[in-house]
């Protein structure tokens, strides 16, 4: 089987980016960070990793973003 078949896409629904953004916007204010930094840009990519990876709860990316 080819590796591009095995591949499964399972994109980010409106629900899921919104729990994300209200993660995201949280850890912003608690740091008193610019959305436009280079911190912010980390801390966003972080957390869509780690929803990528399985980490699917508010609480649980909450901590994720704690130990960056």
């Amino acid at each position: 089987m080819s590796p591009v078949k095995d591949f499964k896409w399972d994109p980010i629904g409106p629900d899921e980016l919104e729990m994300i953004q209200r993660v995201f916007q949280s850890e912003l204010r608690i740091r008193a960070l610019s959305s436009k930094c280079e911190e912010a840009e980390a801390l966003a990519a972080k957390l869509i990793s780690a929803y990528q990876s399985g980490t699917r709860d508010a609480a649980g990316l909450a901590a994720v973003a704690k130990r960056l």
